[in-house]
Parts: structure tokens; sequence; C-alpha cells
């Protein structure tokens, strides 16, 4: 029964390829005709391509919205086209499977906000704003800040909620999602009203151009925004910063806390950096917990979004047979919303294989779940398009959780944030006095 609704909607799609009507909206970059080839191979690769695309969701709705988008594409602009098939694949709640790369805009917003506890407020912008760092926003366009990140959201891919809490903002910077979603009149300019230190003001930031890589590593992994300069709070008053963010931008490093008799390790990316492979670093860990008969790790996660889960198998592996730390009470796991894909995995594994106490926040994704995505480009628009590949039941077959809970559970609010606080290892390290 799937396969012929597949068949009659591409059946529909190619006949209907060929009754083209003329563009009715101006200043297309891409006709029709185009932009409904690009949905038609969108489709078929997702079809075609993830082994269980449905899920987490209906295939009749999604067969049925991309028909109604083939309907509309003659009255949309291109901006619009982009942000509805954004939608479609957000549709699946699979975040790797989705829209992705430099080509889904061609013009920037430099701004970054995160979604706090108390509000969403700006964390990283282009050197022209500094000022701007630290304040609540309040609107975005003719939107409060709580509807323009509704709109926002329904088109962010995402495993969870709180994957879309970390991704949606990412958005903000793309000027042709925020036209596309009509939260801005002017195209050239994000308007917002922002709160900082009491006093209610107005920002406008100019879309600009900026060569991004294709993965976006700059909001990723270095917190950063789509500008060649920019400042980030945590670039602010660097010897204030709490240990999570000493060393954002290296993929992972430890400190001994000597007082503590714990070592503290930030793990901010499973891959091999160019100066020092995971393994050999893995080695130097611990030898150094050897030497210095450490009784505690903490292993620091929530910065953490991925990358080859291989490279930490030997991470689990030693804590095993360091049976003085794998006890409960000796061994910490630090996660958040940001903990996500290969970072997952090794979270999932830790939980499975050792006595680790989870402390934080919830994490991106779920135990078990899809990944490893191919990568295909949209024939007209080049717009990249990830479809996962794999399932990875990483825990219990019968584990349908969305997510990893702490057993310690802490929140993060602005002001602790943005007064080089870490509620989290404070609270963690008091506990360990």
């Amino acid at each position: 029964m799937k396969n012929m609704i597949f068949i009659f909607y591409l059946i529909y799609f190619i006949f209907n390829a060929n009754a083209s009507s003329q563009d009715l909206v101006e200043n297309r970059f891409l006709s029709d005709e185009q932009w409904r080839e690009d949905l038609q191979f969108l489709v078929e690769k997702i079809k075609t391509t993830h082994p269980n695309p449905f899920f987490n969701s209906s295939e009749d709705t999604f067969m049925y919205s991309t028909k109604l988008l083939y309907d509309r594409i003659p009255e949309m602009t291109d901006n619009e086209v982009i942000v509805e098939l954004m939608r479609i694949t957000s549709f699946l709640k699979d975040g790797h499977t989705r829209l992705h790369g430099k080509n889904l805009t061609k013009l920037w917003f430099p701004i970054r906000l995160y979604e706090f506890e108390d509000g969403y407020f700006i964390t990283a912008i282009h050197r022209d704003y500094i000022n701007s760092i630290g304040a609540k926003v309040i609107k975005i366009g003719n939107y409060t800040v709580d509807e323009a990140f509704e709109l926002i959201k329904k088109i962010t891919p995402h495993d969870n909620e709180y994957s879309l809490s970390y991704t949606a903002p990412m958005y903000l910077t793309m000027q042709s999602v925020i036209n596309g979603l009509n939260i801005i009149i002017d195209s050239n300019y994000l308007n917002l009203i922002i709160e900082k230190e009491g006093k209610i003001s107005e920002l406008d930031i100019p879309a600009i151009e900026f060569d991004s890589d294709s993965d976006l590593m700059w909001y990723w992994m270095f917190e950063s925004v789509p500008a060649n300069e920019s400042i980030r709070f945590t670039d602010i008053e660097k010897e204030k910063l709490p240990l999570v963010y000493k060393n954002i931008d290296k993929f992972y490093w430890f400190e001994y806390l000597k007082e503590l008799e714990t070592v503290y390790f930030c793990f901010n990316l499973c891959v091999d950096s160019e100066n020092e492979k995971y393994s050999e670093f893995n080695s130097k860990l611990w030898e150094f917990i050897d030497k210095n008969n450490v009784k505690r790790l903490i292993i620091d996660l929530r910065n953490n979004i991925g990358g080859n889960n291989q490279i930490v198998l030997p991470l689990v592996y030693d804590i095993i047979r360091h049976v003085d730390i794998n006890i409960k009470g000796n061994l910490y796991v630090i996660i958040g919303k940001k903990t996500w894909s290969a970072a997952m995995h090794c979270a999932t594994w830790l939980e499975k294989h050792t006595n680790a106490i989870f402390v934080g926040e919830p994490t991106a994704s779920a135990p078990n779940h899809y990944a490893d995505p191919n990568r295909f480009t949209l024939p007209n628009s080049k717009i990249e398009l990830l479809v996962s590949r794999y399932y990875w039941q990483n825990s219990w077959p019968w584990d349908e959780r969305r997510y990893i809970k702490p057993e310690m559970l802490v929140k993060l609010y602005s002001h602790e944030y943005f007064g080089h606080h870490d509620p989290i290892l404070e609270l963690l390290l008091n506990k360990l006095k």
C-alpha cells in the first residue's frame, strides 16, 4: 500500500511537470518546473534511502503535503518554496534527515540567540553590535520572539524538543528562511526589539554575504555567527569563564581538580583534531589518571554535537577496565540539548555499560535513533539534502525514550550564563566536596 501511494504521487509529479504554468511571482531565480523537479528529487531520495522514514510521522500526511506544495509553487517566491521544503523534511522528526548547507541562503544575519529558561538572549553577534551581547530579544519583526520562534521551529529539523530548542536559532541567521516565513517586511534587515539592563532599544541588522562552509561549523562547533568579524560572549573576559567554556574551540581536553582528586574531561567533538588523534589523547588521559591516583572522572558532553562514534569506544573500554572509577559516585557524565549524534551514542553506551551518574539537561536525541545520512544535492537549487541511512540501536530494543533524562536535572538561566557561572558543574563539584 505504501509503495502504491508513492508511485501515485510520483506519476502525478511527472505528469504535471510537463503542464507548466508561467511563473506568477517576480524576481524568481528558479522556474516552477525547476522547483518541482527539486521537490520530486527530495521525495524520491527520502523514500528510497531512509530505512523507515515515517517511523515518527504519517506517510499519507507527508505525501499530501508534498502535493499541496507542488500545486502552490507558481504562487510562491523562491524563499517561500525553500521554507516549505524545510517544513516537509522537518515533519519526519529525524534531525539527521534535513535540508542543509550553505546554499539554503544567499545572505545571512550575523546574530546568535540561545533559548534559556527565561527567554531568548544574544550570545554572539557581528562585532559592530558588540554592545548587544547579553540582551534579551523581545520582538523579531512584527512578531514577539515566542511567536517568531513558533514559526521557525515548525520548519526546523529535530529529534526531540531539546534539539529543536538548540537548532532553531540557526535559522534566524538565514535571510531566506526569515523572509520566506514572512517574519520580516524588509528582507535586507533583521529588525529586533531588545532589552538590556532595563533599557528597551531597537536593533537593525543588515543581511550580509558570507562564505560559509557546507557543514555550518561556525554554528555547530564554534558557537559563533556567519560573519568574518564576530564576537561571542565567551570571547569576553576569558579569565572569568567557567571550565566548560574555557577551551570551547578545542575538540577535547582535561584538567585536574587536585583538591577533589577529580579529572574534568571536556569532550566537545567526536572527531580527531589536527594536532592529536583522539586515541592518543585518550591514552594520555588514562595515563594521567593512573599516575595521579585519580578517584573521580567527570565527562562533559553537553557541547558535543557528534562526529565519528568509533573514536569514543576506547573511552568506554577504559572506564570499564578502571573498576575504581566505574563506581556510582565516582563517574559523572554532563549532558545537554546539544548532546547529539555520535555524542549521543557515547552517552548511551556510558549509560548502558557503566555506573555513570548523569547531570545537566536532557539530550538532543533518543538512545535509539536514525543517523549516518547520505548526502544529495537538489538538482536546481543546489541545496544539500541529508537522509538517514542507518538505525542505531545503542540501547535496549524496547527503549522508546526520546532522550536521556539526567538524574541530577539542572536548568540554565541567562543571569547564570552571563554572570560567568556554570550551575551544572558548580552543583556537581559542591556535591563532591
